[in-house]
């Protein structure tokens, strides 16, 4: 074979490859975004879940984490990301942790409010973290 059509061969094969590699990577950039909202949810309380966490973290990952979960308790702190996205905190026995809710929308809440939040749960640190959170009307 000849340096020249090696050559050819070679650029064909890297252009077919780039094209796949734009190809996977718009797939992958513009793929939908979950949407919580029209998803069944796990109802559970603020208690519940945090103790399913404090018991047995590795059970309760397997039963909640990256779930759908609707928890209703109260509202015990409301506070900002430094995106500026509403995060509510619900109370639990335990006064140094509780279920954080990052919100997908803002709200107009105070705290000492009973609500029902439905959010995916991302996992357990000190407290346990919902994402892209509604309130449940």
């Amino acid at each position: 074979m000849s340096r020249r059509k090696f050559w050819k061969i070679l650029a064909l094969v890297a252009v077919i490859g780039f094209i796949i590699g734009a190809i996977i990577f718009y797939k992958i950039w513009y793929m939908p975004h979950r949407d919580v909202k029209d998803e069944k949810a796990i109802a559970v309380t603020a208690q519940a879940i945090m103790d399913a966490y404090n018991t047995d973290e590795k059970k309760a990952n397997t039963a909640y984490l990256d779930k759908a979960i609707e928890v209703s308790g109260e509202v015990s702190d409301i506070g900002k990301t430094q995106q500026g996205k509403t995060v509510l905190s619900l109370k639990t026995s335990d006064p140094m942790a509780g279920v954080r809710c990052t919100m997908k929308e803002d709200v107009d809440l105070k705290a000492g409010e009973q609500i029902k939040v439905k959010g995916i749960c991302s996992g357990f640190l000190m407290d346990v973290t919902l994402i892209d959170c509604y309130v449940v009307k």
